[in-house]
């Protein structure tokens, strides 16, 4: 009798064991390669970014997540609120935050702790103005406005032959731009503008002062809806 016939186990499984060895290696090797060159597109994004820029950028990355998980921590306590109060606790809810958005919208005068720059210039541009309204929405501005000029999300900021416009408002120099927020954030922002400020030849003056309330008296003229019609 014969002995029983037994499949070669050695020679077909180290194939097959190579095969997987060698997928994980291809594998292994494009992950690291995805991750270079995602590194290396950051980098290259990155040059020529001056520090100021890139110190906000980092700055508003941090803060922005930090807003993020206070934020959803305060709707989750506002949305308890609703829920044990009541049609009357909506209701308060409901005109404190229509509130909120008015002032958010330039609709009404605000006021608050804040800082007033002033830039004293010649031949600046709206780019110039667009860029310190950024720097000062990014350091967390509550409200802005330039010479009595609410600036808010929307508003246009344009060069003319005649100069610098907001909203087709001419508004020459020296530029008086009152703000209101974090008086800390703000001023750090405010000094590090000033500062690059004073290295431009075209700029005369550039200050900047925290104060206890600043008054926003200018508005947004409401805008009637044109285009959207209620379904």
């Amino acid at each position: 009798m014969s002995a029983p016939h037994r499949r070669p186990s050695g020679p077909r499984r180290r194939p097959r064991r190579a095969i997987e060895i060698w997928l994980i290696a291809l594998l292994v090797a494009l992950v690291a390669t995805v991750q270079i060159r995602s590194e290396a597109e950051v980098e290259r994004s990155l040059v020529g970014t001056d520090t100021t820029t890139l110190a906000f950028l980092i700055d508003d990355l941090h803060r922005a997540n930090d807003s993020l998980a206070a934020e959803a921590t305060d709707l989750t306590q506002r949305r308890d609120a609703l829920q044990a109060g009541g049609s009357s606790a909506a209701d308060q809810e409901l005109t404190a935050e229509a509130n909120r958005l008015r002032a958010i919208e330039g609709l009404v005068p605000v006021h608050g702790r804040g800082i007033v720059i002033v830039v004293d210039a010649s031949s600046l541009q709206a780019l110039d103005l667009q860029d310190a309204i950024n720097n000062l929405a990014a350091a967390g501005a509550e409200a802005i406005a330039v010479n009595d000029h609410r600036v808010v999300i929307g508003v246009a900021i344009m060069q003319t032959p005649n100069g610098v416009t907001i909203d087709g408002a001419l508004v020459p120099p020296p530029w008086t731009i009152s703000v209101i927020g974090d008086t800390n954030r703000l001023a750090e922002a405010a000094d590090l503008m000033t500062q690059q400020m004073h290295s431009d030849r075209r700029v005369r003056q550039a200050t900047y002062r925290v104060e206890a309330d600043v008054a926003i008296t200018a508005v947004i003229t409401q805008r009637p809806f044109v285009y959207a019609n209620g379904s």
